[in-house]
């Protein structure tokens, strides 16, 4: 009866080591998966920094492109000369905008 119960208890004793055991695998793959999530958002948080600032970067100077250009035609006095350096102008920032 004695070695019965010791035989429980070791055998319980052997299950619970187990499951602790897992349990801290589990553990650590959920930390491991957590930090490969967290470098990705980073990264992608980094990624659209990159994107945004090109952007911005591309807006800044087509915006200085135009102010110079309002610039220069405010400046011509001949109205032939004027629409066709406006037309110049614009056919340089937009070719779409232009036909062929």
């Amino acid at each position: 009866m004695i070695v019965a119960a010791l035989t429980l208890i070791a055998l319980l004793c052997f299950v619970m080591a187990a499951l602790t055991m897992c349990s801290a695998k589990t553990e650590a793959r959920k930390a491991d998966a957590g930090q490969t999530l967290a470098e990705g958002r980073t990264r992608a948080a980094q990624d659209s920094n990159a994107v945004r600032d090109g952007n911005d970067a591309a807006n800044q100077s087509t915006r200085d492109q135009v102010k110079e250009d309002q610039d220069a035609l405010r400046r011509e006095t001949d109205p032939a000369v004027r629409d066709a350096d406006a037309r110049r102008r614009l056919c340089i920032l937009n070719p779409g905008a232009c036909a062929p």
